[in-house]
């Protein structure tokens, strides 16, 4: 079968439109309601949309009740909440809650701070369940991106896993991450085949955490600012949008939308 590719003759086909959040629909930092609105569009043309984040628990539980998507997968993978019936949020973790390894967790990222200047605990720590984030470029400013890979290794030579986002270096323990969690859901929950995903998602993003939904779904995109992140990446986007973060997304999204318009009524 052939695999399709980021193109426009292969975008009338998908029905689950995946997104990363920081550094793809969000500019400067918000989140403008272009962005809103584009996925409010794609839920009323029937595709799903899925946000896929390095994000925390407790603000994923919000965006699944306010924003316009179906579900929400956060910290990497860890967990989806999706939006049922009533409003009604249903909650399903690929992580271990009971893990005793959080202090260990906790130990690395406190020594990690030690690798270079100008790097903090996220902010948003308090409200993660099963990974830690240390933040390089969200609210602090000076660090690098060499910075963040000395974090990365750090973690993942005390045998956890790590990925660098645009903003934080996220480091759990267990096997989930963004691509294998995703798959899950969207066999499991929204009833896509497995053996159709390639033709049936499309999936945007910005950072090297991104890398296994890059790897996973030939229809991928990167916004412009992944260019940045190239060099340290060895799974890119099939294509990478004219515009930057919530620009970018928005033109994406326009595309799939004229896609689904053009398609012949079946």
């Amino acid at each position: 079968m052939m695999v399709p590719s980021a193109n426009d003759a292969s975008l009338a086909d998908v029905r689950a439109f995946l997104f990363d959040l920081d550094g793809t629909v969000t500019r400067d930092g918000r989140v403008p309601a272009s962005s809103l609105a584009a996925m409010e569009l794609l839920q009323s043309a029937g595709i799903l949309t899925l946000a896929v984040t390095g994000r925390p628990a407790g603000w994923c539980d919000l965006i699944a009740r306010w924003w316009p998507v179906d579900a929400v997968i956060g910290e990497n993978g860890a967990f989806c909440f999706a939006r049922e019936a009533g409003g009604h949020i249903a909650r399903d973790w690929f992580c271990d809650l009971s893990d005793t390894r959080r202090e260990q967790l906790e130990g690395l990222a406190r020594t990690s701070l030690a690798l270079a200047d100008n790097l903090a605990p996220a902010v948003d720590n308090d409200w993660r369940a099963c990974d830690i984030a240390v933040d390089f470029a969200e609210e602090v400013a000076g660090a690098s991106l060499a910075d963040a890979e000395r974090v990365r290794l750090h973690f993942e030579q005390a045998g956890a896993m790590a990925k660098t986002s645009s903003i934080h270096v996220n480091a759990w323990f267990g096997d989930h991450d963004k691509k294998t969690t995703a798959c899950r859901v969207l066999t499991e929950r929204f009833g896509l085949a497995a053996d159709t995903l390639t033709r049936h998602v499309a999936y945007i993003g910005d950072a090297p955490n991104d890398e296994p939904m890059f790897a996973a779904f030939p229809i991928s995109f990167g916004v412009a600012g992944v260019r940045r992140f190239l060099p340290q990446m060895t799974a890119h986007p099939a294509e990478i949008a004219t515009g930057d973060e919530a620009q970018g997304f928005a033109e994406i999204a326009g595309r799939l939308l004229a896609a689904r318009k053009a398609a012949p009524a079946c």
